[in-house]
This record gives C-alpha cells, sequence and structure tokens, in this order.
C-alpha cells in the first residue's frame, strides 16, 4: 500500500502521525469554503443536535487542533468528496509544517514533496513559483481589482496572446506586457530560473522576495534535489491562502495533478492562529488508475533457477536487478508455489547480467 511506503519517510525527518475521527463540526468547513474549494460536504445531525460533517479535508482540522506551538505531522486518512457526481471514500496523504516556518521548515516540506513523488516514480516533475514575487510585479504595475485577476488568469493559462490584446487595448502598459510575456516564458531549473527571474525585478521587495527563494534553492541543493524542481511562474494556487512559495508535483502515465502544495499563513491567522503554515498533499484519488495498473503485477521480474545452480551466484544477480529498482522473486524452476502475477519470467544462467534479464 502506498501509504506503507510513504509513512517510514516522514518518520525519518521527524514528523508524527496526526489522527483524527471521520466527522467534524460542519461550522470549521461552512466558514473555509473558500479553502476547501470542492462540491458539496455530507452533514448529519448528532444525537446531540450539533450538525457534523464527514471530512473532506484534513488540513483544517490539523490547524483548528494546533495550539500554536511548532509541529510537524503527516496524514493518511480517508476524507469524503464529490467526485464524478458521487460522493467516494478516499485517501488523503499529505505532510504539513505549522508553527514557526523559518528557511530550512519550508525547504524540508518541498523535500518531502519531491521524495513523496520520487517513491512512485523517479520521473516525476515538481515545479514551484512564488505568489509573493508575482505579487510584487503585479503591484509595480499598478494593477488592481479586475486587471489583475484578469492578468493572473492569463499567467496560469499562459496566454500570450491574451497578455498582447491587453497592451494594444492600452489596459497594460507596453514595458508590463514584456514583463508579463518574458515571467510567462520563464521555465528553468530552480537556481538558473531565479537568476532569469532578477532582471524582472523592479523594487526591493521582489528583491527579497528572490533572495528568500534563493536560500530555498541552496538548501533544496543540500537536500540533492538541485536539479529535481522548475521555476514556473505561470503556478497559481488561491491567492486568498497561499502567500509564498507554491509547488505543484506531476508523475508520468498520470494526466492530472498529482500534487500540490505551498505556503498558506492567512489560513491560520483568519482561524485566530498566529503561526505559519506549508504543506502539500497526495491527491490518490487522481491516482488510483495508475496506481492500480501498477498492482496488476506481484514481482516484476521471477528468476527460476535448478538444483545445478549457484545460490550464491543467484543472489548477487537478483541483488543487482534489485539495485536497478525493480522487483525480483527468485523461485525453483518446477517447484509447487501459489500463482503469481509477473512482468517477466526469466531462466537463471551462469553470467547473465541484470541487462540481460531485463531486456
Amino acid at each position: 500500500m502506498l501509504e506503507e511506503r510513504l509513512n517510514p519517510l516522514y518518520e525519518s525527518y521527524g514528523y508524527r502521525r496526526f489522527r483524527m475521527s471521520k466527522f467534524e463540526d460542519y461550522d470549521l468547513y461552512a466558514q473555509n469554503k473558500d479553502f476547501l474549494r470542492r462540491g458539496n460536504i455530507i452533514t448529519f445531525t448528532d444525537v446531540d443536535g450539533s450538525l457534523k460533517a464527514l471530512k473532506p479535508d484534513i488540513t483544517l482540522s490539523i490547524i483548528k487542533n494546533n495550539t500554536g506551538d511548532t509541529e510537524k505531522v503527516y496524514y493518511n486518512e480517508n476524507v469524503y468528496r464529490e467526485m464524478g457526481g458521487t460522493f467516494r471514500e478516499i485517501l488523503q496523504i499529505g505532510v504539513e509544517s505549522v508553527g514557526a516556518i523559518d528557511p530550512y521548515a519550508q525547504a524540508e516540506v518541498i523535500a518531502l514533496a519531491a521524495r513523496t513523488l520520487e517513491t512512485i516514480s523517479p520521473d516525476y516533475v515538481l515545479d514551484l513559483s512564488d505568489v509573493s514575487f508575482v505579487g510584487c510585479l503585479l503591484d509595480g504595475m499598478a494593477l488592481e481589482g479586475a486587471r489583475r485577476e484578469e492578468v493572473l488568469s492569463l499567467l496560469a493559462q499562459k496566454n500570450a496572446p491574451g497578455i498582447q490584446t491587453m497592451a494594444r487595448e492600452g489596459r497594460l502598459t507596453a514595458e508590463a506586457s514584456a514583463a508579463l510575456l518574458e515571467l510567462m516564458e520563464l521555465y528553468a531549473p530552480l537556481r538558473e530560473g531565479i537568476a532569469q527571474a532578477e532582471a524582472l525585478a523592479r523594487d526591493e521587495a521582489s528583491r527579497q522576495a528572490l533572495r528568500q527563494l534563493s536560500r530555498t534553492a541552496d538548501i533544496l541543493a543540500a537536500f540533492g534535489l538541485e536539479d529535481r524542481i522548475r521555476l514556473d511562474f505561470s503556478l497559481m494556487n488561491s491567492l486568498d491562502y497561499y502567500n509564498g512559495v507554491i509547488f505543484q508535483g506531476f508523475l508520468p502515465n498520470v494526466p492530472v495533478l498529482a500534487l500540490s502544495g505551498g505556503r498558506y499563513d492567512p489560513l491560520p491567522r483568519k482561524m485566530g492562529k498566529d503561526v505559519g503554515a506549508i504543506g502539500f498533499a497526495l491527491y490518490t484519488g487522481r491516482l488510483e488508475e495508475s496506481l492500480r495498473q501498477e498492482r496488476q503485477y506481484d514481482v516484476d521480474l521471477l528468476l527460476t533457477y535448478g538444483p545445478e545452480d549457484n545460490p550464491a551466484e543467484l543472489a548477487a544477480l537478483a541483488s543487482r536487478v534489485r539495485a536497478k529498482g525493480y522487483s525480483v522473486r527468485c523461485q525453483e524452476e518446477g517447484a509447487l508455489a501459489a500463482p503469481i502475477r509477473c512482468r517477466k519470467t526469466v531462466r537463471y544462467t551462469r553470467g547473465c547480467s541484470p541487462e540481460e534479464v531485463l531486456s
């Protein structure tokens, strides 16, 4: 199971598991519908007359239960959400760091997001942005209200013709249009992207945002992730709640967003908590089909052998194949065994290499 692979990862970083009941007071969700941004909620009246809800989200409960201390938690809990016109019970997996969020704490959560994706596929993509930097640029362009919302929407769509149309209509200056088009086109490894973004900074606030982002990049490099995270300022989550870095993760053969997270200090403040917060959630409901396909097989390679074969040499070959990321089951040829679903069956021969048995 996916959580059995991820829980040890989170615990190795000192995160504790957050547990809760299936129910929460409905008021918690009613007061934060903008944060949820998801369909209807299943409600019922408790025996004491209070209105309860089957939990559609875990983050709100974590913030609600925080006492102002710094805490690092992970969770894998079933939530109840409307999907495809019906309610479904799905597993939600995520990580939250709440309290004093210093540069290390911020980078650590981003690193855990990358390691989470890597656990599922080494070919993951993790894109990162900083809404504070984008906000500073738009402030410098004096963009407010409907114009600001339109520009943000066009950035999210990477809609260059839309920006050019606004400039032709006089709703953007030529300088602002050129800067926005450059921002839209920026997609590069994190450090390289920050260097490119420096040419767009026009005031101290935007330069300070890039300095903070550069510190995050330095720490992520120390985590061994320097070349795995890309800077993409077209990422747009809810700007009502996110106030700094935001990030999104993608997996091969999964056509939808797999992971999303970011810095969301406004949410705890809205709930009366004087703490910072950053976290992410893995959208397991969207991964079900992909993970189900993976589970069609019990093992990648079934390696059969005979009584004449050298067990030590067989064990060495199996270890070398596993080191390449494949699962291997070794089984004596002709032995009675329960049925096993394997991607490939190969008869062991002395001196064969991992490349030969995998080809």
